[in-house]
Protein backbone atom coordinates (compact mmCIF):
# COMPACT_ATOMS: atom_id res chain seq x y z
CA UNK A 1 0.00 0.00 0.00
CA UNK A 2 1.19 3.62 -0.90
CA UNK A 3 1.10 6.06 1.80
CA UNK A 4 2.17 9.73 1.19
CA UNK A 5 4.57 11.57 2.79
CA UNK A 6 2.41 13.90 4.25
CA UNK A 7 0.01 10.82 5.77
CA UNK A 8 3.34 9.19 7.15
CA UNK A 9 4.57 12.52 8.85
CA UNK A 10 0.99 12.48 10.56
CA UNK A 11 1.24 8.87 11.88
CA UNK A 12 4.59 9.41 13.54
CA UNK A 13 3.19 12.54 15.13
CA UNK A 14 0.74 10.70 16.49
CA UNK A 15 3.14 7.61 17.69
CA UNK A 16 5.10 10.18 19.56
CA UNK A 17 2.57 11.87 21.39
CA UNK A 18 0.89 8.44 22.41
CA UNK A 19 5.06 7.63 23.96
CA UNK A 20 4.54 11.06 25.23
CA UNK A 21 1.23 10.37 27.25
CA UNK A 22 2.14 6.86 28.32
CA UNK A 23 5.41 8.50 29.69
CA UNK A 24 3.36 10.98 31.87
CA UNK A 25 0.69 8.29 32.77
CA UNK A 26 4.03 6.32 34.52
CA UNK A 27 5.20 10.14 35.87
CA UNK A 28 1.49 10.57 38.05
CA UNK A 29 1.28 6.49 38.70
CA UNK A 30 4.95 7.15 40.58
CA UNK A 31 3.86 10.36 42.12
CA UNK A 32 0.28 8.90 43.31
CA UNK A 33 2.52 5.67 44.60
CA UNK A 34 4.66 8.06 46.47
CA UNK A 35 1.82 9.87 47.84
CA UNK A 36 0.03 6.52 48.78
CA UNK A 37 3.19 4.86 50.40
CA UNK A 38 3.72 8.57 53.12
CA UNK A 39 -0.65 7.32 53.59
CA UNK A 40 0.58 4.01 54.38
CA UNK A 41 3.48 4.89 56.46
CA UNK A 42 1.13 7.58 58.55
CA UNK A 43 2.97 8.18 61.66
CA UNK A 44 1.62 7.49 65.00
CA UNK A 45 1.90 7.21 69.03
CA UNK A 46 2.83 8.90 71.62
CA UNK A 47 6.24 10.84 72.15
CA UNK A 48 7.47 12.68 75.25
CA UNK A 49 9.82 15.57 75.03
CA UNK A 50 12.17 17.23 77.95
CA UNK A 51 13.01 20.91 77.45
CA UNK A 52 12.19 24.61 79.75
CA UNK A 53 11.21 27.74 79.76
CA UNK A 54 10.20 29.53 76.10
CA UNK A 55 11.98 26.24 74.32
CA UNK A 56 9.28 24.28 75.95
CA UNK A 57 6.59 26.81 75.04
CA UNK A 58 8.10 27.27 71.44
CA UNK A 59 7.89 23.32 71.38
CA UNK A 60 4.16 23.33 71.80
CA UNK A 61 3.39 25.48 68.70
CA UNK A 62 5.98 23.24 66.82
CA UNK A 63 3.73 20.17 68.28
CA UNK A 64 0.31 21.85 67.20
CA UNK A 65 1.75 22.12 63.34
CA UNK A 66 3.15 18.70 63.42
CA UNK A 67 0.17 16.90 64.52
CA UNK A 68 -2.00 18.64 61.64
CA UNK A 69 0.28 16.81 59.37
CA UNK A 70 0.02 13.62 61.80
CA UNK A 71 -3.17 13.77 63.74
CA UNK A 72 -2.34 10.72 65.01
CA UNK A 73 0.38 11.13 67.04
CA UNK A 74 0.30 12.42 70.69
CA UNK A 75 2.98 14.76 71.92
CA UNK A 76 3.72 15.18 75.47
CA UNK A 77 5.91 18.37 76.68
CA UNK A 78 7.52 18.50 80.60
CA UNK A 79 8.38 21.93 80.96
CA UNK A 80 11.41 21.82 83.27
CA UNK A 81 14.45 23.51 84.51
CA UNK A 82 17.58 23.06 82.74
CA UNK A 83 19.20 21.82 85.48
CA UNK A 84 16.62 19.10 85.85
CA UNK A 85 16.44 18.03 82.20
CA UNK A 86 20.24 17.40 82.59
CA UNK A 87 20.10 15.23 85.74
CA UNK A 88 17.06 13.20 85.01
CA UNK A 89 18.35 12.89 81.20
CA UNK A 90 22.10 11.30 83.18
CA UNK A 91 20.31 9.23 85.57
CA UNK A 92 17.44 8.08 83.10
CA UNK A 93 20.53 7.22 80.46
CA UNK A 94 22.81 5.41 83.30
CA UNK A 95 20.14 3.24 84.15
CA UNK A 96 18.38 3.10 80.03
CA UNK A 97 14.62 3.81 82.12
CA UNK A 98 12.09 6.09 82.41
CA UNK A 99 13.98 8.42 78.72
CA UNK A 100 12.15 10.99 77.07
CA UNK A 101 11.70 10.60 73.01
CA UNK A 102 13.15 14.44 72.75
CA UNK A 103 15.34 16.76 74.62
CA UNK A 104 16.32 20.42 75.01
CA UNK A 105 20.55 20.45 75.06
CA UNK A 106 22.51 23.39 75.04
CA UNK A 107 25.21 23.27 72.37
CA UNK A 108 28.24 23.30 75.31
CA UNK A 109 26.71 19.71 76.63
CA UNK A 110 26.00 17.52 73.47
CA UNK A 111 29.47 16.24 73.15
CA UNK A 112 29.06 15.63 76.87
CA UNK A 113 26.40 13.48 76.74
CA UNK A 114 27.27 11.74 73.40
CA UNK A 115 30.38 10.41 74.67
CA UNK A 116 29.50 9.23 78.27
CA UNK A 117 26.42 7.39 76.99
CA UNK A 118 27.98 6.01 73.42
CA UNK A 119 25.35 4.72 71.14
CA UNK A 120 22.42 6.06 73.01
CA UNK A 121 21.21 8.94 70.98
CA UNK A 122 19.99 8.81 67.10
CA UNK A 123 22.64 9.89 64.87
CA UNK A 124 20.81 12.51 62.31
CA UNK A 125 23.94 12.80 59.50
CA UNK A 126 22.34 10.88 57.12
CA UNK A 127 18.94 13.09 57.01
CA UNK A 128 20.03 16.55 57.64
CA UNK A 129 21.25 18.94 55.02
CA UNK A 130 24.51 20.73 57.11
CA UNK A 131 24.29 23.09 54.42
CA UNK A 132 21.17 24.64 55.26
CA UNK A 133 22.39 25.34 58.98
CA UNK A 134 24.26 27.76 60.65
CA UNK A 135 27.88 26.23 60.45
CA UNK A 136 28.75 26.89 63.65
CA UNK A 137 25.75 24.99 64.76
CA UNK A 138 26.66 22.11 62.83
CA UNK A 139 30.23 21.87 64.19
CA UNK A 140 28.47 22.54 67.80
CA UNK A 141 26.11 18.95 67.55
CA UNK A 142 28.87 17.21 65.88
CA UNK A 143 30.68 14.25 67.80
CA UNK A 144 33.50 12.05 66.05
CA UNK A 145 32.07 13.11 62.53
CA UNK A 146 28.46 12.37 63.66
CA UNK A 147 25.54 14.96 63.88
CA UNK A 148 24.02 14.08 66.80
CA UNK A 149 21.97 17.04 67.48
CA UNK A 150 19.34 19.09 65.17
CA UNK A 151 20.21 22.74 65.73
CA UNK A 152 17.83 24.95 66.65
CA UNK A 153 18.66 28.37 67.85
CA UNK A 154 21.72 30.35 66.90
CA UNK A 155 23.41 32.64 68.93
CA UNK A 156 25.84 34.95 66.91
CA UNK A 157 27.04 37.64 69.05
CA UNK A 158 27.95 41.18 68.95
CA UNK A 159 28.64 44.60 70.53
CA UNK A 160 25.18 46.07 71.82
CA UNK A 161 26.03 49.74 72.50
CA UNK A 162 24.41 53.00 73.44
CA UNK A 163 24.28 55.44 71.07
CA UNK A 164 23.57 58.53 73.57
CA UNK A 165 26.63 58.04 75.31
CA UNK A 166 28.59 57.24 72.43
CA UNK A 167 27.36 60.69 71.45
CA UNK A 168 28.11 62.17 74.59
CA UNK A 169 31.93 61.20 74.29
CA UNK A 170 32.22 62.18 70.98
CA UNK A 171 33.00 58.53 69.31
CA UNK A 172 31.48 57.12 65.79
CA UNK A 173 30.96 53.66 66.39
CA UNK A 174 31.91 53.39 62.23
CA UNK A 175 35.43 53.89 63.31
CA UNK A 176 35.63 51.54 65.35
CA UNK A 177 37.39 49.08 63.38
CA UNK A 178 39.49 46.53 65.77
CA UNK A 179 39.92 45.86 69.44
CA UNK A 180 42.46 48.35 69.70
CA UNK A 181 40.56 50.88 68.23
CA UNK A 182 37.17 49.74 70.90
CA UNK A 183 39.97 50.39 73.73
CA UNK A 184 40.90 53.84 72.35
CA UNK A 185 37.21 54.82 72.66
CA UNK A 186 36.56 53.02 75.64
CA UNK A 187 39.31 55.46 77.28
CA UNK A 188 37.55 58.53 75.52
CA UNK A 189 34.13 57.02 77.16
CA UNK A 190 35.64 57.00 80.70
CA UNK A 191 35.74 60.89 80.38
CA UNK A 192 32.82 61.05 80.80
CA UNK A 193 32.66 58.33 83.76
CA UNK A 194 31.03 55.38 82.06
CA UNK A 195 32.69 52.26 81.64
CA UNK A 196 33.24 51.13 78.10
CA UNK A 197 32.19 46.88 78.87
CA UNK A 198 31.46 44.67 81.63
CA UNK A 199 34.07 41.78 82.26
CA UNK A 200 33.15 39.46 85.00
CA UNK A 201 36.96 39.27 85.62
CA UNK A 202 36.72 36.46 88.10
CA UNK A 203 33.41 34.54 87.00
CA UNK A 204 33.62 34.48 83.47
CA UNK A 205 35.48 34.51 80.28
CA UNK A 206 33.15 35.01 77.97
CA UNK A 207 34.80 38.10 76.10
CA UNK A 208 38.25 35.75 75.73
CA UNK A 209 36.24 32.99 74.52
CA UNK A 210 34.76 34.99 71.62
CA UNK A 211 37.85 36.71 70.70
CA UNK A 212 39.51 33.63 70.79
CA UNK A 213 36.61 32.37 68.09
CA UNK A 214 37.26 35.08 65.98
CA UNK A 215 40.72 34.29 65.87
CA UNK A 216 39.29 30.50 64.52
CA UNK A 217 40.43 29.13 67.86
CA UNK A 218 38.69 27.59 71.10
CA UNK A 219 39.72 25.65 74.21
CA UNK A 220 39.81 22.47 71.84
CA UNK A 221 41.03 21.85 68.38
CA UNK A 222 38.63 19.62 65.61
CA UNK A 223 40.59 16.34 67.06
CA UNK A 224 39.48 17.55 71.10
CA UNK A 225 43.37 18.65 71.37
CA UNK A 226 43.63 21.21 73.48
CA UNK A 227 44.79 24.63 72.21
CA UNK A 228 45.51 26.97 74.91
CA UNK A 229 48.65 28.51 74.82
CA UNK A 230 48.32 28.74 70.73
CA UNK A 231 49.54 32.41 69.50
CA UNK A 232 46.16 33.00 68.74
CA UNK A 233 45.31 32.03 72.77
CA UNK A 234 47.83 34.16 74.01
CA UNK A 235 46.75 37.12 71.68
CA UNK A 236 42.88 36.91 73.09
CA UNK A 237 43.85 36.93 76.13
CA UNK A 238 46.00 39.80 75.82
CA UNK A 239 43.64 42.05 74.24
CA UNK A 240 41.54 41.09 77.74
CA UNK A 241 44.04 41.99 79.48
CA UNK A 242 45.08 45.35 77.60
CA UNK A 243 41.38 46.47 78.18
CA UNK A 244 41.22 45.60 81.51
CA UNK A 245 44.54 47.47 82.29
CA UNK A 246 42.82 50.78 80.10
CA UNK A 247 40.77 50.50 82.89
CA UNK A 248 37.81 50.58 80.79
CA UNK A 249 36.24 47.53 82.28
CA UNK A 250 32.99 47.19 84.72
CA UNK A 251 33.19 44.26 86.91
CA UNK A 252 29.42 42.76 86.79
CA UNK A 253 29.07 40.76 90.16
CA UNK A 254 26.29 38.33 88.33
CA UNK A 255 23.32 38.79 85.59
CA UNK A 256 20.99 40.89 87.67
CA UNK A 257 24.07 43.38 88.03
CA UNK A 258 24.85 43.10 84.21
CA UNK A 259 20.99 43.85 83.66
CA UNK A 260 21.57 46.97 86.42
CA UNK A 261 24.62 48.23 84.61
CA UNK A 262 22.84 48.43 81.49
CA UNK A 263 19.88 50.23 82.32
CA UNK A 264 21.70 52.43 84.51
CA UNK A 265 24.45 53.25 82.11
CA UNK A 266 27.30 52.38 84.15
CA UNK A 267 28.51 50.32 80.82
CA UNK A 268 28.40 51.95 77.30
CA UNK A 269 28.12 48.40 75.36
CA UNK A 270 27.93 44.84 76.35
CA UNK A 271 29.12 42.03 73.53
CA UNK A 272 27.06 39.04 73.53
CA UNK A 273 24.85 37.15 71.62
CA UNK A 274 21.31 38.09 69.60
CA UNK A 275 19.32 37.20 72.53
CA UNK A 276 20.72 40.22 74.43
CA UNK A 277 18.10 42.15 72.68
CA UNK A 278 15.65 40.09 74.10
CA UNK A 279 16.84 41.13 77.41
CA UNK A 280 17.77 44.79 76.97
CA UNK A 281 13.50 45.11 75.55
CA UNK A 282 11.90 44.03 78.27
CA UNK A 283 13.83 45.02 81.36
CA UNK A 284 15.36 47.97 79.88
CA UNK A 285 12.47 49.62 78.95
CA UNK A 286 13.48 53.50 79.74
CA UNK A 287 16.79 52.90 77.48
CA UNK A 288 14.82 51.96 74.05
CA UNK A 289 15.78 53.94 71.06
CA UNK A 290 19.01 54.72 72.35
CA UNK A 291 20.46 50.88 71.43
CA UNK A 292 22.33 49.86 68.40
CA UNK A 293 24.39 46.67 67.24
CA UNK A 294 27.56 46.24 65.60
CA UNK A 295 29.73 43.75 64.93
CA UNK A 296 32.59 42.49 66.91
CA UNK A 297 35.85 44.80 66.59
CA UNK A 298 38.15 42.43 64.92
CA UNK A 299 41.51 40.95 66.41
CA UNK A 300 43.16 40.61 63.64
CA UNK A 301 43.53 41.72 60.08
CA UNK A 302 41.59 38.24 58.55
CA UNK A 303 39.61 37.87 61.92
CA UNK A 304 35.86 36.86 61.79
CA UNK A 305 33.61 39.52 63.48
CA UNK A 306 31.50 37.87 65.54
CA UNK A 307 31.19 34.61 67.83
CA UNK A 308 28.76 32.57 69.22
CA UNK A 309 27.22 32.02 73.05
CA UNK A 310 24.92 30.12 73.97
CA UNK A 311 21.86 28.58 72.09
CA UNK A 312 20.68 25.23 72.15
CA UNK A 313 19.71 21.80 69.83
CA UNK A 314 17.44 18.84 70.02
CA UNK A 315 18.30 15.38 71.14
CA UNK A 316 16.77 12.37 70.57
CA UNK A 317 17.75 9.26 72.90
CA UNK A 318 17.10 6.13 71.80
CA UNK A 319 15.85 4.90 74.69
CA UNK A 320 13.05 6.73 74.42
CA UNK A 321 10.56 4.11 72.65
CA UNK A 322 9.42 6.18 70.16
CA UNK A 323 12.78 7.32 67.89
CA UNK A 324 11.10 7.20 64.62
CA UNK A 325 8.27 9.65 65.18
CA UNK A 326 10.63 11.33 67.40
CA UNK A 327 13.22 12.08 65.08
CA UNK A 328 10.95 12.88 62.43
CA UNK A 329 9.43 15.40 64.54
CA UNK A 330 12.48 17.20 65.95
CA UNK A 331 13.32 17.02 61.77
CA UNK A 332 10.06 18.95 61.34
CA UNK A 333 10.15 21.65 64.04
CA UNK A 334 13.87 22.56 63.37
CA UNK A 335 12.67 23.01 59.53
CA UNK A 336 9.07 24.14 59.40
CA UNK A 337 9.45 27.76 58.64
CA UNK A 338 5.79 28.63 60.80
CA UNK A 339 6.96 27.15 64.09
CA UNK A 340 10.80 28.59 63.57
CA UNK A 341 9.30 32.57 62.60
CA UNK A 342 6.91 31.77 66.01
CA UNK A 343 9.60 30.90 68.45
CA UNK A 344 11.55 33.61 67.18
CA UNK A 345 8.68 36.76 66.77
CA UNK A 346 7.35 35.18 70.51
CA UNK A 347 10.65 34.05 72.93
CA UNK A 348 13.13 35.59 70.87
CA UNK A 349 14.64 32.45 69.81
CA UNK A 350 16.73 32.91 66.83
CA UNK A 351 17.29 30.72 64.16
CA UNK A 352 19.93 28.13 63.19
CA UNK A 353 18.44 27.14 59.99
CA UNK A 354 19.46 29.55 57.05
CA UNK A 355 16.07 29.16 54.59
CA UNK A 356 14.19 31.12 57.57
CA UNK A 357 15.99 33.98 56.94
CA UNK A 358 14.25 34.70 53.83
CA UNK A 359 11.29 35.71 56.03
CA UNK A 360 10.25 39.09 56.03
CA UNK A 361 10.42 39.62 59.76
CA UNK A 362 14.65 38.71 59.12
CA UNK A 363 14.06 42.39 57.68
CA UNK A 364 12.33 44.87 59.99
CA UNK A 365 13.38 47.68 61.55
CA UNK A 366 13.55 47.31 65.22
CA UNK A 367 12.22 50.41 67.03
CA UNK A 368 14.17 49.48 70.18
CA UNK A 369 16.93 49.90 68.29
CA UNK A 370 16.44 53.21 66.72
CA UNK A 371 15.21 51.29 63.42
CA UNK A 372 18.24 49.33 62.73
CA UNK A 373 18.00 45.93 61.06
CA UNK A 374 19.45 44.65 64.08
CA UNK A 375 17.74 40.65 63.22
CA UNK A 376 19.44 41.02 59.52
CA UNK A 377 22.55 42.09 60.57
CA UNK A 378 22.41 38.85 63.01
CA UNK A 379 21.97 36.61 60.00
CA UNK A 380 24.60 37.77 58.16
CA UNK A 381 27.10 37.67 61.23
CA UNK A 382 25.72 33.75 62.07
CA UNK A 383 26.92 32.46 58.93
CA UNK A 384 30.21 34.30 59.38
CA UNK A 385 30.76 31.98 63.03
CA UNK A 386 34.61 29.91 62.89
CA UNK A 387 33.82 26.52 63.89
CA UNK A 388 34.58 25.27 67.24
CA UNK A 389 34.34 22.34 69.42
CA UNK A 390 33.38 22.04 72.69
CA UNK A 391 34.20 18.44 73.50
CA UNK A 392 32.92 16.79 76.91
CA UNK A 393 35.56 18.36 78.25
CA UNK A 394 33.85 22.02 77.99
CA UNK A 395 32.37 22.66 81.43
CA UNK A 396 35.73 21.53 84.03
CA UNK A 397 38.19 23.26 80.99
CA UNK A 398 35.87 26.63 81.68
CA UNK A 399 36.36 26.84 85.30
CA UNK A 400 40.49 26.46 84.82
CA UNK A 401 40.54 28.78 82.17
CA UNK A 402 38.05 31.25 84.50
CA UNK A 403 40.56 30.67 87.17
CA UNK A 404 43.54 31.49 84.97
CA UNK A 405 41.92 34.43 83.90
CA UNK A 406 41.30 36.32 87.20
CA UNK A 407 44.90 35.44 87.93
CA UNK A 408 46.18 37.73 85.13
CA UNK A 409 43.66 40.12 85.46
CA UNK A 410 43.77 40.66 89.16
CA UNK A 411 46.74 39.80 90.36
CA UNK A 412 48.80 40.91 87.05
CA UNK A 413 49.93 37.18 86.52
CA UNK A 414 51.79 36.70 82.95
CA UNK A 415 49.11 36.08 79.68
CA UNK A 416 51.65 33.72 78.25
CA UNK A 417 52.70 31.34 81.38
CA UNK A 418 49.42 31.21 82.96
CA UNK A 419 48.13 29.80 79.49
CA UNK A 420 51.51 27.89 79.18
CA UNK A 421 50.56 26.22 82.90
CA UNK A 422 47.08 25.62 82.13
CA UNK A 423 47.55 23.88 78.68
CA UNK A 424 49.89 21.68 81.00
CA UNK A 425 47.32 21.13 83.60
CA UNK A 426 44.39 20.12 80.98
CA UNK A 427 46.20 17.82 78.47
CA UNK A 428 47.36 16.04 81.71
CA UNK A 429 44.06 15.84 82.83
CA UNK A 430 42.17 14.92 79.72
CA UNK A 431 45.82 13.23 77.95
CA UNK A 432 45.41 15.78 74.79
Amino acid sequence: MKVSVKRLISLLVIVVMLFSLVACSKDVAIQDENVQSESEEELSGEITIWSWDVAAKSLEYAASNFKKIHPNVNIIIDDLGNSQVYDKLTTSLATNSGLPDVVTIEGERISGFAKKFPDSFVDFTSIINKDKFLSVKISEASVDNSIMAYPWDGAPAGIFYRTDLFKKAGINANDINTWSDFIDAGVKMNEIGVKMIPIAASRNDTLFRFIYNQLGGYYFDKDGNTTLNTKNAIKAMSIVKEMYDAEITYDNVNWDGLVTASKEGKVATVANAVWWAGTLQSECTETAGNWAVMPLPKASENSSTTSINGGSSLMVPKGGGNSKVASEFVKFAMTDIDSIVYSFKEYGLYPSYIPAFENEIFNEEVEYFGGQKIWKLFAELGKKVPQLNFTENFGEANDLVVDGQSRILLEDASVEETLNKLQEELVNKFGK
